[in-house]
C-alpha cells in the first residue's frame, strides 16, 4: 500500500477554510444588500473551490457533481437577489 502525502492539498483546504471568516463576517455585518449579496457570492465560490481540492485529496469524484451543482445554486441565487434588488423589494 503507497502512503501519498497530501500536505499541499490540506494547506489549501485550510486556507480556503480561513479566507471564509472574513467573508462570513462581510455576510453578517455588510452595511447594505449589496455587499451582503456580494460576500455570499463569494462564500459560494469558496464553497466550490473547496470541493474541488476536496475532491482531489478524496479521489471522489462525486464532490466535482456537488460543486457543479453549488456553483449552479449560487449562479440562479444570484439572479434573484439582482432582481429583488432591481425592483426595490429588498433594501
Amino acid at each position: 500500500m503507497q502512503i501519498v502525502d497530501f500536505t499541499l492539498e490540506n494547506i489549501l483546504v485550510g486556507g480556503l477554510g480561513l479566507l471564509l471568516l472574513p467573508m462570513l463576517y462581510a455576510l453578517w455585518r455588510g452595511p447594505t444588500t449589496s455587499d451582503r449579496a456580494l460576500a455570499l457570492g463569494v462564500i459560494d465560490t469558496l464553497g466550490v473551490l473547496l470541493l474541488t481540492t476536496l475532491s482531489i485529496v478524496a479521489r471522489r469524484p462525486i464532490y466535482l457533481d456537488l460543486a457543479l451543482l453549488l456553483a449552479l445554486f449560487n449562479f440562479l441565487g444570484t439572479l434573484v437577489i439582482a432582481r429583488y434588488l432591481e425592483r426595490g423589494l429588498l433594501k
